[in-house]
């Protein structure tokens, strides 16, 4: 019975995630591929037309990561509060419209209020998706459904490719420059859709309408006591301070600043790093899809592994692993085709960052630690993105080595972090109660409880 709601499940809410993941990343990100459009003519393009010198470019990068990481706190809390479908369909209309609005900017202050705008929109989807899926599924089912939702990711990052390329063809149409179209066309879907979710995204598992109300009281009772639910609505303070209080919350958002400083290099200057091996125009465009298709492979079969053998520690360090060897191979490396693969290994980072995750949400307990525990180190991880951007500056082409080096550093630090975490909490993907009984951690499993 269980394995036939699990699919039912599956099938009603991964389609919803998805959708909203590969959006937001199309639209969070879309700044690389604007960089790079039609950068075979000059005059159309966005760092000329707006005149993105010096470091001006990455700026515009860090100032969306400045109230994307105030808010990350409150809108958790707040997710926790109303319901999923509405906080996230809200926040979801709400960086359409900014992104639209993005296509009219014609200064570098313009675009400079733009992105900060994008980041009060945005702020908060990341980690109330995160916990959305909490309320859904045990925590050794988690990893694999984070993989399918996050593998949206790479699909948007070789759409987004394929998207950019077909977009250039649209410069100088209505009197718009390629740029200005591909956010017109990224703002549309996420205005839609976030609508869709508002209306119709199911909520907790106790009100579903695809269930039976026998299925009902199924699919709410095998999570457990520790999982978060409808019922578990309230904020607690108490609980909240506790979480904040325990020092794995500041080990687990530290590694993670570590790991995500990877994700917002890529996102952002994969575009670039590929024009820099002298790829222009819809070739450098187009060259962004295979990194992305590889990345999804590595992604799917590292997450769904961990699930099934019900370990984390050894698989988020062979993934820090690969990911560094990248970072090595693009300092060092200055032969074309081995900076590519290096490329390729970057765009992996997930399959590190989704088994992380799903460790994480297992360590605490309740509706309150959960949104906390997740937004909390989100929040604070993605201080990244302010200074990532800085890591990369254009005069640091091709090599980067100051970016490359650092990420590597960073990605090293992390491998001893999740060592540290193993000894510390164990491998395995079972919840935990985080509180100190007789000297010793108190593991239940799950399918236990």
């Amino acid at each position: 019975m269980e394995r036939r709601i699990v699919r039912k499940i599956d099938w009603q809410i991964l389609p919803w995630v998805c959708s909203c993941y590969l959006i937001n990343y199309l639209d969070r990100t879309n700044l690389g591929n604007a960089k790079t459009l039609n950068n075979d003519t000059p005059a159309d393009n966005l760092v000329k037309q707006l005149d993105l010198t010096g470091l001006r470019y990455n700026i515009c990068i860090a100032v969306f990561f400045v109230p994307y990481v105030c808010l990350e706190f409150p809108s958790n809390a707040l997710l926790n509060y109303f319901s999923p479908s509405v906080w996230i369909g809200r926040i979801m209309i709400a960086w359409g419209i900014v992104t639209l609005c993005t296509a009219a900017v014609s200064s570098y202050g313009g675009l400079l209020a733009a992105r900060f705008a994008l980041g009060l929109a945005e702020a908060g989807f990341f980690p109330g998706v995160i916990y959305y899926l909490c309320l859904w599924y045990k925590p050794n089912e988690r990893a694999t459904r984070m993989a399918i939702f996050a593998g949206s990711i790479a699909v948007a990052g070789a759409f987004s490719g394929l998207l950019a390329t077909g977009i250039s063809f649209l410069n100088r149409r209505g009197n718009l420059s390629g740029w200005q179209w591909l956010f017109i066309l990224g703002g549309i879907p996420a205005v839609l859709v976030g609508i869709a979710v508002w209306l119709w995204m199911p909520n907790y598992p106790s009100d579903a309408k695809f269930l039976t109300p026998k299925e009902r009281i199924f699919a709410s009772a095998r999570l457990g006591p520790y999982a978060p639910g409808k019922h578990d609505s309230h904020f607690d303070i108490k609980a909240a301070r506790d979480t904040i209080a325990d020092p794995l919350f500041w080990v687990f958002a530290i590694q993670y600043f570590l790991m995500t400083n990877s994700l917002n290099a890529f996102g952002y200057f994969a575009p670039t790093i590929i024009s820099t091996l002298g790829f222009k125009g819809y070739a450098g465009q187009l060259l962004t899809v295979p990194p992305n298709v590889f990345a999804l492979l590595i992604i799917l079969t590292n997450c769904i592994h961990s699930d099934r053998t019900k370990e984390r520690i050894r698989h988020v360090i062979a993934a820090l692993a690969f990911v560094a060897l990248g970072y090595l191979l693009l300092a060092v490396v200055h032969n074309w085709i081995a900076r590519y693969v290096a490329v390729c290994l970057i765009a992996c980072t997930n399959a590190a960052v989704l088994p992380f995750l799903a460790h994480r949400t297992a360590t605490v307990n309740g509706a309150t630690a959960t949104a906390i525990a997740t937004g909390g180190m989100i929040a604070l991880a993605n201080c990244g993105g302010i200074s990532a951007p800085f890591l990369f500056p254009s005069s640091d082409e091709p090599e980067y080595p100051m970016g490359s080096w650092t990420m590597f550093a960073f990605l090293v630090a992390s491998m001893g972090s999740t060592v540290y975490l193993g000894w510390r909490l164990g491998t395995g993907s079972e919840y935990r109660d985080v509180k100190q009984t007789a000297g010793r951690t108190v593991e239940r499993d799950a399918d236990e409880v």
